[in-house]
């Protein structure tokens, strides 16, 4: 039995960043990680791979061999993939057996929220090839400054949740970079816990004139309850290691018993284990709240805030 991490997201999301630095954090750690590249246009890895599906497809030769565009092309390579399942098997066999793996897929969404290639490769791999497997959806941060590009990542999200059908752990990536974006129209954990997306384009004064979609849209991803999110940032050892635990948690690794767990995430030793909550405070703290753009306090009080003070007014009167 073996565990690993499918890795997915949008163009720039930080797939292979990810990958790159989660796989030395795990080999630090003593458990033998490996990467396994399953993007067949990515030629400029920041890691060494243990298998590249370049090996057996690229796509630049299937856009000049069959005249197609790179999401045609795309598609094309992970179908070929799907039907040549058996070299990949092998290959894990003969370079990732009792290895940590982490598949880092290719950017392109419509792969993974409806077409049927990955879930049926990633049914393979769990299912007939002993893996056990959570999926880790990296959302860029950046999103969070646009409630219109918020909201579509959110939808993207819950489309990857239930077409994949795995464990699902999604990351805000960048985490560190969203302070020098502009000031979030609400708290950080609005953004993670997503409680009500619905709140979010009146929040934000989106366009009236997609008000309606907006909402409908927040509405839908409400419905389901299912999106949650988590701030990474690659650059920050706490951030990585409560991910990694996430993660864990979602695969099982952290129940194997097997060498190379995370120890618990403090900021001093001995210290308390840090929660979700803690984690949002030390992200906000760290990347957040700067003397050039303070979030303070009176900015995020809440309307019943404002009705409790103004009970607490008449009180003393």
């Amino acid at each position: 039995m073996g565990f690993g991490q499918i890795v997915i997201g949008a163009p720039g999301s930080g797939k292979s960043t990810y990958c790159n630095g989660i796989h030395q954090f795990l080999n630090s750690l003593g458990r033998e990680t490996v990467v396994v590249n399953l993007d067949p246009g990515n030629d400029k890895l920041p890691y060494s791979c243990a298998v590249d599906v370049m090996e057996l497809i690229s796509l630049e030769a299937v856009m000049d061999e069959h005249k197609l565009g790179p999401n045609g092309g795309l598609i094309y390579c992970m179908e070929y993939l799907e039907q040549n399942a058996d070299w990949l098997r092998e290959k894990l066999q003969e370079k990732c057996q009792g290895k940590y793996v982490l598949f880092d897929c290719p950017g392109q969404i419509e792969l993974f929220t409806h077409h049927h290639s990955m879930r049926q490769l990633c049914e393979k791999i769990q299912d007939e090839w002993d893996y056990r497997l959570c999926c880790v959806h990296l959302v860029d941060s950046h999103q969070c400054t646009d409630a219109y590009k918020f909201i579509a990542a959110t939808l993207v999200t819950l489309s990857t949740m239930t077409m994949l059908e795995l464990p699902h752990v999604n990351f805000l990536s960048k985490i560190d970079l969203v302070g020098s974006m502009g000031r979030l129209d609400l708290n950080l954990d609005f953004y993670t816990r997503i409680p009500c997306l619905a709140r979010l384009p009146a929040a934000a004064a989106a366009d009236p004139s997609r008000e309606k979609l907006n909402e409908a849209l927040a509405e839908l991803v409400d419905s389901y309850s299912l999106v949650h999110m988590l701030p990474l940032s690659v650059q920050d050892k706490e951030t990585v290691a409560f991910a990694t635990k996430m993660a864990d948690k979602s695969n099982g690794f952290i129940f194997s018993g097997l060498p190379g767990q995370v120890p618990p995430v403090t900021l001093e030793a001995g210290g308390r284990e840090l929660d979700e909550t803690d984690m949002l405070d030390l992200v906000e703290e760290r990347y957040l709240n700067h003397p050039d753009d303070p979030y303070s306090d009176e900015y995020y009080r809440s309307d019943d805030d404002d009705d409790d003070d103004d009970d607490g007014d008449d009180d003393d009167g």
